[in-house]
């Protein structure tokens, strides 16, 4: 099933995936005769294997406000690098657009084909589309519905990126922001007020996760999940570090949803 013909070739469609984990690459691979854009697999960025030098030449705590209360393991930063490596593609290639997926993501056919030529169709032409594997959040207001999907302007962009629509103009601001990093790539992308992108989500976006039936999330894997003190004082930290960021957000929303709309 293929939505875009030969005749409109910027438009391609990517998984990351981490070729160690033998399960999602599987499901990667069954993913890849499901999309309905021609696709490939990038492979991911592995953080346990970048050496020291390479993790201190783009890992820089506390670069931008609100500071990030927490160190990233490396499992963030393989993650953050893989998308950056998406962006780049997108860049080079002189793609429109691409529909970038995450490893252990599930798609519905017939939403996902729907979701995509909307996409194609009306996302503007510098925004970041996500495609959320959870329901929208309260507050986000419709910027342009039909054919059964609507696209809307979320008050504070949701965490995850199982699976997104990103625009070249996208993936040129977000390459000019994150030559270094300081905290994981979903709560960077919520910070609109630095990234400059119109941050946006369509419903119903025709996917899924699949990360409990793959064996749970490569990020942070074996840690140790016992409640203590320490990890109660990271859930408070986490509250407040999220108050501030509801509270950026609240503030750049109209100007969004402006910028959305005249697109």
């Amino acid at each position: 099933m293929k939505l875009l013909g030969s005749e409109t070739v910027n438009h391609l469609a990517f998984i990351i995936c981490l070729e160690r984990a033998t399960e999602r690459l599987a499901n990667a691979r069954a993913t890849l005769t499901r999309l309905p854009l021609p696709a490939e697999i990038l492979p991911a960025v592995d953080g346990r294997a970048m050496p020291c030098d390479a993790i201190e030449a783009v890992y820089h705590r506390c670069l931008h406000r609100p500071h990030y209360p927490f160190e990233l393991d490396r499992g963030n930063i393989g993650c953050f690098l893989s998308h950056r490596a998406v962006w780049k593609q997108i860049v080079e290639r002189d793609l429109d657009a691409a529909l970038v997926l995450e490893d252990d993501a599930h798609v519905d056919q017939t939403l996902l084909c729907r979701a995509v030529e909307f996409s194609a169709s009306h996302c503007p032409p510098d925004a970041y589309l996500q495609f959320p594997v959870r329901p929208l959040p309260a507050g986000s207001r419709k910027i342009i519905e039909g054919d059964g999907v609507r696209i809307v302007c979320p008050r504070v962009t949701p965490l995850r990126t199982s699976g997104q629509w990103v625009t070249r103009g996208a993936a040129e601001k977000l390459l000019a922001v994150t030559e270094f990093l300081d905290r994981p790539i979903d709560t960077t992308l919520q910070m609109r007020w630095i990234t400059g992108v119109c941050m946006l989500a369509i419903a119903p976006s025709g996917i899924s996760d699949r990360t409990a039936a793959l064996g749970g999330s490569m990020i942070g894997a074996g840690k140790d999940r016992r409640l203590t003190l320490q990890k109660i004082m990271r859930q408070v930290n986490r509250a407040r570090y999220r108050w501030k960021v509801a509270r950026l957000s609240a503030a750049c929303h109209g100007q969004t949803i402006g910028q959305a709309r005249a697109a």
